[in-house]
């Protein structure tokens, strides 16, 4: 960052300054309330809980260290530049990628739950096994990075062999972090919702002509069903809208003329900002689908409303680093 970068803050700065804290805030309270439900729960946790709770954890430290950092470096220089090239900014690449992987492995669980309901279920120990892997298989992809980022000046740059080796990292992501997660991710959420569609006429056709209240019951658990897929279209929609700007950035910056556009820091700083909105509304869609979190989100919001004196506000809960040197640092959000 210059010294006139430092002094004097474009219109999308000022944008940044203004929004950022607003997505911290709802994203951080969010994720902890999430956190706080899973830890709660204890004893009768399933495998979906230990996924949001991953879930929630990678994306708050995403969201957390990302913005703080970003707004450090908008008014002082790093004085750790190699801990900041080499370290801080590939971990957050390395959450952004175990929060994607989570969601991969959270739609896989809900279809084996729910398609195939005789298979066995997870051990704890397998389960484990997984959380890890979403972190260790985020550790592995930005290795290359950490190799390659270092420190000058007020940036973070990136040193590769050849230009075609840069190439090839940023199809590497695109792919990993992207496309091959939504293939899986919608394939899934489409085997359940054609499962749930044809369950739900079947489950109507054997209540006609029988009483009434099996009939009542049918229809509950088709609009039951009817809710979930819903759900789950909103889940893919946001994940494919939110996550496909970053991508398409990095494409053009390596595979088109991206660096030679007079904005293309505020196109970067864009697709940043749909990223950020993705970690911080990932509590919102999972509590809206599951009603248990729901009630947990009451209950804290209740007791924090409780304990600041915010008593009005009660009636309202009820119990019902890039390949490009120039924007090397840009990678890791």
């Amino acid at each position: 960052m210059t010294q006139d970068k430092k002094n004097h803050f474009g219109s999308i700065d000022y944008v940044q300054l203004a929004i950022y804290p607003l997505i911290l805030v709802f994203g951080a309270i969010g994720n902890t309330l999430v956190i706080l439900v899973v830890k709660n729960k204890k004893r009768n946790r399933k495998i979906n809980d230990y996924f949001i709770l991953n879930l929630a954890i990678s994306d708050l430290f995403m969201l957390t260290i990302s913005i703080c950092v970003d707004f450090y470096l908008k008014f002082q220089a790093s004085p750790y530049g190699n801990i900041l090239c080499k370290g801080i900014w590939p971990f957050m690449t390395m959450c952004l990628f175990s929060s994607v992987f989570t969601l991969t492995c959270m739609a896989l669980e809900r279809w084996r739950t729910i398609v195939k309901p005789l298979c066995p279920r997870f051990s704890l120990s397998i389960l484990y096994l997984l959380i890890g892997l979403t972190w260790f298989a985020g550790l592995i992809f930005v290795l290359p990075l950490i190799i390659v980022a270092y420190h000058q000046g007020r940036k973070c740059k990136e040193h590769w062999p050849t230009f075609a080796m840069r190439q090839a990292y940023t199809i590497a992501i695109v792919a990993f972090q992207y496309l091959f997660p939504l293939l899986i991710i919608t394939v899934a959420y489409a085997r359940i919702g054609s499962y749930l569609k044809k369950r739900s006429k079947k489950i109507v056709k054997i209540a006609e002509g029988h009483v009434s209240r099996r009939g009542v019951e049918s229809i509950k658990i088709k609009l039951e069903n009817a809710k979930i897929s819903k759900n789950l279209r909103i889940i893919v929609i946001l994940f494919a809208f939110f996550m496909l700007p970053k991508q398409i950035v990095w494409l053009w910056l390596d595979f088109g003329n991206g660096g030679k556009f007079k904005h293309f820091s505020d196109v970067l700083t864009f697709g940043e900002f749909l990223l950020y909105i993705h970690s911080s509304t990932n509590p919102i869609v999972y509590g809206t689908i599951l009603g248990e979190y729901r009630a947990g989100f009451r209950r804290y919001l209740r007791q924090f409303f409780s304990v600041i004196g915010w008593h009005g506000c009660l009636s309202g809960i009820r119990n019902t680093v890039h390949p490009d040197p120039t924007y090397a640092a840009h990678r890791a959000s």
